[in-house]
């Protein structure tokens, strides 16, 4: 390990048994300076670093005018490309199995696995890390950066991610007739309406 200018082999050349010992102990100390708040600093800061494509999802969902020609429209294709330079978004539907025929739209943009790894990685590096450190710590610790990116994501932007066969999907709710089912169950509730569920 080189963290500190020398390797072990360096210090101690002719003793191999020894030196070999003081290297994994030298990589055990290198693993345990990356705390749990550096990890959860390197989480927040990937979750940063995704910061323009998830702004630029809620600008574009702004923008959008759902009407019943284009939920017609979906129905049919189950999805609409949109174009937004720099960006591609795809527009999607989807039908819950229910008595009202229910359904949520919401708009897509992913990200190839190997950019996603590479958000990371510098990230890490960032930081003075490794990916394959931060990999062992949470091998250790029973941690998941993806997961925990994830979360960060979807409390700070309310964007679901998660992975894909092809890289990480990126999803924004922007309609869900179970909202409108919820509010007016609700509606009957403080209304006094028996029938309400």
């Amino acid at each position: 390990m080189a963290r500190n200018g020398l390797c072990c082999r360096q210090l101690f050349p002719g003793s191999l048994p020894f030196a070999r010992l003081l290297y994994l102990h030298c990589e055990s100390l290198a693993l345990y300076s990356l705390t749990y708040d550096l990890w959860n600093e390197i989480v927040d800061d990937a979750a940063l670093a995704h910061m323009p494509l998830l702004e630029a999802m809620h600008q574009e969902a702004q923008k959008l005018q759902i009407s019943a020609a284009q939920i017609e429209a979906l129905k049919k294709k189950r999805e609409l490309v949109i174009e937004s330079v720099p960006w591609r978004f795809l527009l999607q539907i989807e039908s819950y199995e229910d008595k009202i025929e229910g359904f949520r739209i919401f708009l897509v943009a992913s990200e190839e696995a190997e950019v996603w790894e590479q958000v990371k990685a510098v990230v890490a590096a960032d930081h003075g890390f490794s990916l394959e450190e931060i990999e062992g710590y949470e091998l250790e610790h029973g941690l998941d950066l993806n997961e925990a990116i994830f979360e960060e994501i979807e409390e700070s932007y309310g964007v679901l991610a998660e992975v894909s066969e092809d890289g990480v999907l990126f999803e924004l709710v922007i309609f869900d007739s179970q909202d409108i089912d919820d509010r007016q169950i609700s509606d009957a509730v403080w209304n006094g309406d028996d029938d309400a569920n």
